[in-house]
């Protein structure tokens, strides 16, 4: 038997510069997320999940065909690594297994926007790998996460793969994946997780213990994927933000928390001054201007779900302020860095 967890995902500098090749993001990867775990089955394998109604019935030998919406990114995962091990020269015999998922991204009021079908994804893979005792390396296990999603969702940095697959906060350079690209956008291509990947930059940074991060949850739940594609950033733009999310990362490495402070607010200017104006939704405005010098920002594409504070000290005035807006506040804990 094997169950892991899987961590969710924070984005905390960086957006929007990241989904072009060669620009940094800063990500945190965090302990509320999912688990997933994998059992023999006897005949046909099985999945089900906390978050789906409907439990599918499969056979890993008989993938061919895409499974119903719900289940898209599972089957992509599973597909490409069941893929790769095919190309392996030590081909792991994989027999009818049971699947079970289960979620901790959803609240009663809706996702929280935390990275769930990441989450899934990469869950997926690194189940798969311990199971079969695959044994690949951390960066095999990020592409194939990476390529599955990108199958589906058809575009996206894959920072939010990379934070999760590797734990910790991270500082993360999107690749340009552009000479793999494929008129029908079929990132199914297992060979593809063992090419040289131009421009992909992951780091580990050490995170100050005396920093508590605080979610701030609107529950109004936001379409990334709508968000990017509506959206045309300046060569400026990403100059400014490289340069930004730089100083963000110094800030880190010198446990500098007044400067983290002035460099998130100018994160967040940028942001704002580029981005469609429905990009801060009215409570979204509330939890920056409750911060009141408090090191924080909106996380992630905006348009609705959730910002961030770091604090280093008592927090329950911003908290109290964040609920009479009708913002939930959660203290949120980074999940340990993963072994390669």
């Amino acid at each position: 038997m094997t169950k892991i967890s899987v961590p969710g995902k924070l984005f905390l500098a960086g957006e929007y510069a990241i989904t072009n090749p060669g620009n940094t993001a800063i990500i945190a990867a965090i302990t509320t997320g999912l688990s997933v775990e994998i059992t023999p089955a006897t005949k046909n394998s099985t999945i089900q999940s906390n978050t789906i109604k409907q439990p599918l019935l499969f056979q890993l030998d008989q993938l061919n065909k895409p499974w119903p919406d719900d289940w898209r990114y599972v089957w992509a995962a599973i597909k490409i690594i069941y893929d790769y091990n095919r190309l392996s020269d030590s081909i792991k015999s994989m027999d009818p297994i049971h699947i079970s998922i289960n979620s901790h991204l959803n609240t009663s009021a809706g996702k929280i926007g935390l990275g769930s079908s990441a989450a899934v994804t990469v869950g997926i893979i690194a189940a798969f790998d311990d199971y079969f005792q695959l044994n690949l390396p951390i960066l095999v296990r990020f592409k194939l996460a990476g390529l599955a999603h990108l199958h589906v969702q058809k575009n996206g940095s894959l920072g939010d793969i990379a934070a999760i697959t590797y734990g910790g906060v991270i500082s993360y350079q999107s690749p340009d994946l552009s000479q793999y690209s494929q008129p029908n956008q079929n990132w199914l291509d297992a060979s593809l997780a063992n090419q040289f990947w131009p421009s992909l930059n992951i780091q580990t940074l050490t995170w100050p213990q005396n920093w508590q991060l605080l979610l701030g949850m609107t529950h109004q739940s936001a379409d990334t994927k709508a968000a990017i594609n509506h959206v045309v950033l300046s060569e400026q733009f990403l100059t400014v933000s490289q340069q930004i999310v730089n100083d963000i990362i110094q800030a880190i490495q010198d446990v500098n928390y007044t400067e983290l402070s002035i460099t998130l607010t100018d994160n967040q200017q940028l942001l704002t001054a580029n981005l469609p104006t429905n990009y801060i939704t009215p409570k979204l405005a509330h939890l920056l201007s409750d911060l009141d010098g408090i090191a924080g920002k909106i996380s992630g594409a905006g348009f609705g779900d959730n910002g961030f504070a770091v604090t280093n000290y008592d927090d329950q005035k911003l908290t109290v302020k964040w609920q009479s807006h009708h913002i939930d506040s959660q203290h949120i804990t980074i999940a340990p860095r993963q072994r390669g």
